[in-house]
């Protein structure tokens, strides 16, 4: 530090024991300090040492005074606490679970989550009711709902957590959100046509329905596809408004997903319904 305690440079230990007796501070630190600020947040001071490779890091105030430092075993505490918050959040926990809490802590944390949730529901019940008769005519088609809703809620769910991860570790700050986006549907577009076609054989095989079949592939196909650009937008925007994007829980995209799945299978089988008779 300088007269007024402002931080102007780093020497290390190796540099402290080559070099002269005589030589002073200034001639052997290195003026390159990498800093970070006291009002930083603790998950971005994570990410800096970990680009940078350091065991210690300098914290100042706006006026580049020394405050004090941070060391590795500090930054594992965070990226440990930075990790359980995140999880608990895809898990749809408001505040990870402790083995230590009663009954009503649990049932609290967990609550509010499950509660929008159940209200969430309601519109897939609500979509589901609205085709009844359809259901009525080919009962059939309930069979192949937990399939569908299976499917397009497991490829959401990756997508969610590929997104998540990238930015929570800084990976896909300098990508296009909108290829990454896309590069997450097509994904999604491909593994639904081939999930998509080893379930219509397996239906035309055993039930000899053909137009059944191929509403049933279709459906998953388009389901898929939807889920995991669900999977992969909702976070990035949400990210852009300044949410924390494991709030996007993997709840909450597997019941958008219900309602969309649902409006598309019933839907095509409401169409086609003249063939399926």
């Amino acid at each position: 530090m300088n007269d007024r305690n402002q931080l102007v440079g780093v020497i290390s230990l190796r540099d402290l024991i080559i070099a002269e007796n005589d030589a002073y501070i200034e001639e052997v630190m290195n003026e390159r300090v990498i800093s970070v600020n006291v009002a930083d947040d603790q998950e971005d001071v994570a990410m800096v040492v970990r680009d940078y490779d350091l065991l210690a890091l300098p914290v100042v105030d706006y006026q580049n005074h020394l405050l004090g430092i941070i060391t590795i075993d500090d930054i594992v505490d965070v990226i440990d606490e930075e990790a359980s918050e995140d999880y608990s959040k895809l898990a749809g926990v408001s505040d990870i679970d402790s083995t230590d809490d009663s009954v009503f802590s649990t049932a609290r944390k967990r609550l509010p989550w499950l509660a929008a949730l159940t209200i969430m529901g309601m519109g897939t019940a609500t979509i589901l009711g609205s085709f009844e008769t359809t259901l009525e005519q080919v009962a059939l088609l309930a069979a192949f709902i937990p399939i569908i809703g299976g499917m397009a809620g497991n490829s959401g769910t990756q997508s969610l957590a590929v997104v998540v991860r990238g930015i929570s570790t800084g990976e896909i700050e300098g990508q296009n959100k909108f290829k990454l986006a896309l590069r997450e549907a097509g994904s999604g577009l491909l593994t639904g046509l081939c999930c998509a076609l080893l379930l219509f054989i397996i239906i035309y095989v055993v039930y000899k329905e053909p137009v059944l079949a191929a509403i049933v592939a279709f459906s998953l196909t388009i389901a898929m596809t939807v889920a995991t650009l669900a999977g992969a937008l909702v976070p990035i925007l949400m990210h852009r408004i300044k949410i924390d994007p494991a709030v996007a829980s993997g709840p909450f995209i597997s019941t958008i997903n219900d309602i969309i799945r649902m409006l598309i299978y019933f839907g095509l089988a409401t169409t086609f319904m003249s063939y399926l008779l």
